[in-house]
């Protein structure tokens, strides 16, 4: 084996399992994928790799290089831990009523970029200024199935995987909209929201904030967030939410 000192993240985010196993200090089970604990050495340092169905889920991942904070490596083992912890999902987890607004973006946030990644899969996005790559790209894509969640297709035969894909989504989805008149969860939401755009030092914060939650048109008017608010189709109650988390963000947000 090489020096693990000369692993970029190029390198790393490139081992397979087999490789990740014969490096680890230690292997954990986590929601479903495979952990293992590595120490690179070098800037990379003791590392968390996560893999699922034999493949490299290394959007996932997380480097000592971003906790340089952290003393000790029983202290930084347990905060790769909890981060993997925080992230991942069983898709028993996925289909649970949600409690807050945090734990809905998390498991949309892995249901868009972590799970596509325990298949073989083609992104959507690549070099289509340059002519050769674009025909290349077309002709390899051309009987794959497109998955719309994570910007990507997928060999023809693996229809079924994106309408589970699709149908575990739904699913998290209609959970949300559960609470469509929970005062507290569209508040939460909202001021969230509202710290994540900046709202106090932001033209067309509403706008931001609002967009989040559906597809608006931009309005420039006194009455914007009334057309907003009609445009989502928002009841009552999260109209309430709105303004109070307005309110309660200008108490608390520092300038």
């Amino acid at each position: 084996m090489s020096n693990q000192k000369n692993y970029g993240i190029y390198k790393i985010e490139a081992l397979t399992e087999d490789q990740a196993r014969d490096m680890a200090l230690e292997t954990l089970t986590i929601k479903d994928h495979t952990v293992y604990l590595v120490d690179f050495g070098g800037a990379f340092g003791y590392s968390r790799l996560v893999f699922c169905n034999g493949h490299h889920i290394h959007y996932a991942n997380d480097y000592q290089l971003h906790h340089r904070s952290i003393e000790t490596q029983a202290a930084l083992r347990q905060t790769l831990i909890d981060g993997a912890n925080s992230i991942l999902f069983t898709e028993e987890e996925l289909a649970e009523p949600l409690k807050t607004y945090d734990e809905f973006k998390r498991k949309e946030h892995f249901l868009r970029n972590y799970y596509h990644m325990r298949e073989d899969y083609v992104s959507m996005f690549g070099n289509f200024n340059d002519p050769d790559y674009t025909e290349k790209y077309r002709k390899k894509t051309a009987d794959m199935i497109p998955d719309q969640l994570s910007f990507c297709f997928f060999p023809a035969d693996r229809k079924e995987f994106v309408k589970h894909h699709y149908a575990l989504a739904s699913a998290l989805y209609k959970r949300e909209a559960e609470l469509k008149d929970s005062y507290e969860y569209q508040k939460s939401a909202f001021l969230s929201e509202m710290f994540n755009h900046e709202y106090g030092i932001n033209w067309q914060a509403d706008y931001d904030v609002l967009s989040s939650f559906g597809n608006i048109e931009y309005h420039d008017d006194d009455d914007a967030v009334i057309v907003y608010f009609d445009a989502l189709k928002f009841t009552e109650t999260q109209r309430r939410a709105y303004y109070d988390a307005r309110q309660e963000y200008f108490r608390t947000a520092q300038f």
